[in-house]
C-alpha cells in the first residue's frame, strides 16, 4: 500500500477492506469484477477515484446473472452508468495498431527505411 500511495507501484488489488477508510491520491481507475449486493459498497468501491475534484473511471463487470445488480444501484444511487459492451475485434485491431505507431515513434528513419517494402507489401 506504501508503494503505490508513492507511486512506485502503478497497479493495488484489493478487496472490500480497501474501499472504506483508506484514502489514497490520485486513483484514476477502479475496477470491479462484478457488481456489489449493496449500493452503498459500489459508492464506496468506486468512491476511491474522482476524489478532490479529480475525474476518475470505474469500470465494473457484470453478467446476465448480474445485471440486475447493476440496475439495482442505478435506480437507488440515482444515477445512471454508461454501458458498453465487450471489445469487438474491430476495437482491437485499432488499439494494437495505435499501439504498434507509437512504438514506431521512437525508431529512426534508417532503420523504418529498411522495412519499406515489405510495408508496401503488407499494405497490398
Amino acid at each position: 500500500m506504501k508503494r503505490f500511495k508513492e507511486g512506485k507501484f502503478k497497479v493495488l488489488v484489493a478487496t472490500d477492506v480497501a474501499s472504506r477508510g483508506l484514502d489514497v491520491p490520485n486513483v484514476d481507475l477502479v475496477i470491479q469484477i462484478e457488481p456489489p449486493k449493496e449500493v452503498e459498497t459500489y459508492i464506496h468501491r468506486s468512491g476511491r477515484t474522482a476524489r478532490a475534484g479529480k475525474s476518475g473511471v470505474c469500470i465494473t463487470f457484470y453478467n446476465e446473472k448480474t445485471k440486475f445488480l447493476i440496475d439495482q444501484i442505478e435506480q437507488q444511487a440515482g444515477i445512471k452508468l454508461q454501458r458498453i459492451g465487450i471489445p469487438q475485434p474491430d476495437d482491437l485491431i485499432k488499439a494494437s495498431s495505435s499501439s504498434v505507431l507509437k512504438n514506431l515513434e521512437g525508431v529512426s528513419d534508417e532503420v523504418c527505411k529498411q522495412f519499406e517494402s515489405i510495408a508496401k507489401q503488407l499494405l497490398s
